[in-house]
C-alpha cells in the first residue's frame, strides 16, 4: 500500500517546456530498470508495455497518452475502492499515487524473456489529468534468459528478518534484481493446509496475480518486522518457521527455503545457500 502526504498545493509543478530523459540502466529476461529525470518539477506518467505492431505511438501521440492515463486511472480506482472498503480514512489522490515527480529510478518486472517492450513517459497536468507535451518512448528487448547469478542470504534478529540478494560473482548486494519471499508458521502448514513447505510456496508464488506481483516484488535488502501488523506472521517463541525466497527474472530460478525456530528477542540467526532445505521450482 502506497500512501503519500504530498498534495498538489505543496508540490510545485510545471506543464510547459518540460523535457524528460529516460536512461535504461539494466535489462535482463524479466525486468528493465530505467531512470527518469525532468528539466523542471513536473508530474509525469511512466509505464512499460509490450510492443503492439498494430499501434503507432508517435503517429497518434495524444490518443496513446490519453489511453495510458485512462488505464492508470482505472488501476487507481480499483486501489482506492479496496482501501475505502477496508475503512481507510485518507486516500492519496491520483497524482500522488499514480504519477511520478522528480527524479525516479523504476524497475519494471513481470516481463517475458526475449520480447520487445515500450518504455515511455510524458508530462501530465495533475489538475486536469490530461497529457501535457510530447511522448518519450524507447523500445527495449529483454534477454532470452537471466543475465544475473544471484543467491539469497537470510538473517533473523529479534522480530526482524533480512533478505540479502547477493551477486555470485563478487559477493556484492544486487539492488535491482527482483524476487519474491514469504514466511509461514510450520504448524499452520501442517495443520491447516497439510502441504509440504515446497508444495505450498510453489503454489503460492505461481498463484500471484499481476496486481499481487506489483505489490509483492522486492529489490535489494528487504527488512520485515514480523509482528503481525507489518507482516503475515507474528513470530512466537518456540515456533518453527519456513521462509521461501525465489528469484523473479523471467522465471522462478534460484530458490531457497530456510527453516528456523524463533527463540525470542535474543534470536540471532544467519543463513546461506548451504542451509537451504529444498530447491523450489526449476532453474531453467
Amino acid at each position: 500500500m502506497m500512501l503519500s502526504s504530498c498534495t498538489l498545493e505543496e508540490a510545485k509543478w510545471n506543464t510547459e517546456d518540460v523535457s524528460l530523459t529516460m536512461q535504461v540502466s539494466a535489462v535482463s529476461a524479466g525486468f528493465i530498470e530505467c531512470r527518469f529525470t525532468t528539466s523542471k518539477d513536473a508530474y509525469y506518467l511512466i509505464d512499460c508495455v509490450p510492443v503492439d505492431k498494430e499501434v503507432q505511438p508517435y503517429a497518434h501521440q495524444k490518443q496513446f497518452m490519453t489511453l495510458a492515463i485512462d488505464s492508470a486511472y482505472i488501476d487507481y480506482l480499483q486501489w482506492r475502492y479496496w482501501l475505502l472498503e477496508a475503512g481507510e480514512s485518507y486516500i492519496a489522490p491520483f497524482a500522488s499515487h499514480s504519477l511520478q515527480y522528480g527524479d525516479v529510478d523504476k524497475i519494471f518486472t513481470n516481463l517475458t524473456p526475449g520480447s520487445d517492450y515500450w518504455v515511455y513517459a510524458f508530462v501530465v497536468n495533475p489538475e486536469t489529468n490530461k497529457p501535457a507535451g510530447r511522448l518519450y518512448l524507447q523500445t527495449v528487448h529483454t534477454a532470452d534468459s537471466s543475465l544475473f547469478d544471484v543467491h539469497f542470504d537470510y538473517r533473523v534478529r529479534d522480530v526482524y528478518d533480512y533478505i540479502y540478494p547477493i551477486n555470485d560473482q563478487d559477493g556484492s548486494i544486487n539492488y535491482y534484481f527482483p524476487y519474491l519471499a514469504a514466511t509461514r508458521d510450520s504448524a499452520w502448514l501442517a495443520d491447516e493446509i497439510q502441504k509440504t513447505p515446497e508444495d505450498y510456496f510453489t503454489d503460492l508464488f505461481l498463484a500471484y496475480s499481476e496486481f499481487d506481483l506489483k505489490e509483492m516484488v522486492r529489490y535489494g535488502v528487504h527488512v520485515t518486522k514480523n509482528d503481525g501488523y507489518n507482516s503475515d506472521e507474528a513470530f512466537q517463541e518456540g515456533h518453527t518457521y519456513y521462509t521461501a525466497i525465489t528469484s523473479y527474472d523471467g522465471f522462478m530460478g534460484h530458490n531457497v527455503i530456510y527453516k528456523f525456530t524463533w527463540t525470542g528477542e535474543d534470536c540471532n540467526l544467519y543463513f546461506t545457500d548451504e542451509d537451504n532445505i529444498v530447491d523450489l521450482g526449476q532453474d531453467d
